[in-house]
Formats: structure tokens, C-alpha cells, sequence
């Protein structure tokens, strides 16, 4: 396994690193990250603007990342902001496959540096390579408004589709995206999954019936944006005082990307406070531990292009938790599908107020009659357990290899 030395961002979990097996080598080599320093000192900007706001509740500026930053890294950091690792990742992985003689190499993204690195060491070796796509690449939701960008990564992302030996992507619908631009790729849906491992060790909680708690887990950003779960919240318990007296929301994680405050700005405009807990960055056990003492799992995908194809990766534990979950997803998406099929919860529209403001009222209503733990099932999830997830990548290698 071939990563950088002195890995960087706003939260790094080290608990993960228990998941690595003592017979994995990780290999390490030097890389150049300019915006590791911009973004040490925005994480203390942020730090301090969040405080400033959860605790005066008031609005400041919407963001904090100076705009002659951004537009600078969008014209120079191609694909992404790990493109300067490049040469110091192809120096280290010739080395190591000198080392260690692999069959296969296999890379994924993102960052999609890690496929330019796969695809320059396979030409020089002239190995097998999987490419593994967790999401999309010019097509994704955050991607630059910039021709200049959109000119440039279309034609990496075709070199990556078109010189793979295999390509690997977490959904069916992203897979076909991919196919419609090159045909002739072998493509493999491997999702992502969750590790029986880590609900093993956690203690199975009694519902309380004094508190009905709403958990969501993750970030919330511009493209996974809350705006219509925080208005429906807001109507509902103003229109139901058994609702207000006993629902509890917790949001866990990152309720804006750092830096900006547009989610927290209208958290404290409609003065959820009352109701809702903002909770601070938890590492691997911690965000289980929360999914266990939920009553229900709150699970969003954004409005955004292409929104139809995303699970995230939470879903997945989200099922295996067992708690009934509210979906505010697009209705015909995979995510959709995914939580109809395994009877898991309720799905309802993100784009409609009303309809979120109904998903909460009928899960409530279920709690409040004692009928709530005994109506959903998350039936036939033992396909999305990583050691199976496992084992399909396993046999694309042994395809690709004949060993």
C-alpha cells in the first residue's frame, strides 16, 4: 500500500488504521500539499468562527477560504490538490515493485492523482491495473464552474477509462455514466459496505421513550445541503407540541465544510438550538456508538446533478445499525431503491418540505405507539458486508492475473 508520509486534513482518524491487517506494508514517500498550511490556518479561523457562532448565535460571513485561493488552486492543482505527490509516488512505486514483484496494481479515488500514479507505473511495468471510482469525476456535484478545468480532467478521466485494465465504480449508475463515454471497459459495481467487526463490540441500547432522537452522521456542505430538513423541522414542531417536547436532532460531524457557515447561519436563523445538538468530529467507534443510541437515522443526498447515483457511504452502516432511517433522498435514486429493497425505513423527497415534515411525523407517531422497532427488518444487507465486498475485488484480480 503506497500513501503519503504526513497526511493532512481537518479531521484524520487514526482508530481506521486498526482496520489494516498486519501483513499489509504501507509504504509512505514524501508529497508537497501547498494547501496543507492554507488549510492548518483555516481550520483555526474555523474553529474560532464556530464557536463565535453555536455560541452568539449570530450570522457572519458566509465563508472564511479567501476567493483568490480557490481560483488559484483550481487553474494549477490538477486533478486535485495531490498532484504533487505524483513524482515523489512514482519514484516510490517503482521502487517498491521492483521490491515486491505484484500481479496487479490497484488504485482509487478519490484523490484521482492516485489513478495518474497507477496508470504511469503500469505503462512502465506493463501490469494489470484497476481503477476504483468511490464517486464521479468531472460529473460530480462539486466539481469547478471552469471550461478550462472541465477541458482538461474530461480528457484525464477518458485516458484512466480507456488504459485500465478493469474499472471498478460504487454504483450501477456511475458505472453507466462511465460506460456511455468509453464502451469497451470492463466495469465492475462494487459498493461500499460495512464491517461486521465494528458493530460487534457495541452494546445493544433500549429505545427510550422519553426522547425521540434524530441522528445524522457526516457533512453536511453546499451539495449536501440541509436547508429543507431544517425548514421542515422548524414547521413541525411549531405545528406539534408532542413533537417538540420529546424530539431530540443530533447532528455529528461537520455541519459545513470548513470554512464556510451558510448551514450554521440558517441552523441559528430558524433557532434550532431548542430542539437539535450540534456535535464535534467523532472518530470510527464514536459515530457507531451514535447510530446504536438513535431512535432514527437520518440519511440525506443533496440536490445536485447526477444525485440519483449516490448511496453514501454511510447508508450502509446506517443499515447494518438496524435503526429505522428517514431518507431525504431523490425518489428514484439508488439510495432510494437500496432503502425500499431491505425494508429499512422511509424514503421522502429532499427537494419537498412537506413531505420531510410527514416522514418525521409518521416515525414519530410510531415511537410514540411503540410500533417503531418492529416495522422496518433491513433484510438481505449480508451483500454489503465488506469481507464479500471483498471478495468480488479479489476475483477481478484473479481474472485479470489468471491467479
Amino acid at each position: 500500500m503506497l500513501t503519503v508520509k504526513e497526511a493532512y486534513d481537518f479531521y484524520l482518524d487514526e482508530t481506521l488504521l486498526a482496520d489494516i491487517g498486519d501483513d499489509i506494508i504501507i509504504y509512505r514517500s514524501v508529497s508537497i500539499e501547498p494547501m496543507k498550511w492554507i488549510r492548518k490556518i483555516l481550520k483555526r479561523k474555523v474553529e474560532k468562527g464556530n464557536e463565535q457562532k453555536i455560541n452568539n448565535k449570530q450570522n457572519v460571513r458566509k465563508s472564511l477560504k479567501p476567493g483568490y485561493l480557490v481560483k488559484l488552486k483550481t487553474y494549477l492543482l490538477i486533478p486535485d490538490n495531490e498532484i504533487l505527490w505524483l513524482p515523489f509516488a512514482i519514484w516510490k512505486g517503482v521502487r517498491i515493485i521492483k521490491k515486491e514483484r505484484p500481479l496487479v496494481i490497484y488504485s482509487t479515488a478519490t484523490p484521482y492523482t492516485d489513478h495518474l500514479i497507477a496508470f504511469i507505473l503500469a505503462k512502465i511495468f506493463n501490469l494489470p491495473w484497476v481503477a476504483d471510482f468511490r464517486d464521479l469525476w468531472v460529473d460530480r456535484a462539486n466539481f469547478p464552474n471552469n471550461k478550462f478545468r472541465l477541458f482538461i480532467d474530461t480528457r484525464l478521466e477518458k485516458l484512466i477509462l480507456k488504459n485500465a485494465s478493469g474499472v471498478v465504480a460504487s454504483t450501477e449508475l456511475i458505472a453507466k455514466k462511465f460506460s456511455e463515454k468509453v464502451q469497451e471497459q470492463n466495469y465492475t459495481v462494487i459498493t461500499n459496505g460495512f464491517d461486521e467487526d465494528d458493530f460487534k463490540a457495541i452494546k445493544k441500547t433500549r429505545d427510550s421513550e422519553k426522547e425521540f432522537r434524530v441522528t445524522y452522521t457526516g457533512i453536511f456542505n453546499k451539495e449536501q445541503n440541509p436547508d429543507n430538513i431544517f425548514y421542515a423541522i422548524r414547521e413541525i414542531i411549531d405545528e406539534r407540541e408532542d413533537i417538540k417536547e420529546k424530539i431530540k436532532l443530533r447532528f455529528v460531524g461537520q455541519l459545513d465544510n470548513p470554512g464556510d457557515f451558510e448551514n450554521i447561519n440558517l441552523f441559528n436563523k430558524l433557532q434550532l438550538d431548542t430542539v437539535a445538538d450540534i456535535v464535534p468530529y467523532k472518530d470510527h467507534p464514536g459515530i457507531i456508538e451514535e447510530m446504536n443510541q438513535a431512535t432514527v437515522l437520518l440519511l440525506l443526498v443533496g440536490v445536485y446533478p447526477n444525485n440519483e447515483s449516490i448511496y453514501t457511504g454511510k447508508i450502509f452502516e446506517y443499515l447494518r445499525s438496524g435503526k429505522p432511517i428517514l431518507a431525504v433522498v431523490p425518489p428514484d435514486g439508488v439510495a432510494a431503491e437500496l432503502i425500499r429493497k431491505t425494508n429499512s425505513g422511509i424514503v421522502v423527497s429532499n427537494m419537498d418540505v412537506d413531505a420531510i415534515k410527514e416522514g418525521i411525523a409518521r416515525l414519530f407517531d410510531l415511537f410514540f405507539q411503540g410500533k417503531l422497532s418492529g416495522k422496518f427488518s433491513s433484510k438481505n444487507i449480508d451483500q454489503f458486508d465488506r469481507k464479500y465486498l471483498t471478495g468480488i475485488l479479489a476475483r477481478e484480480f484473479e481474472n485479470l492475473t489468471g491467479k
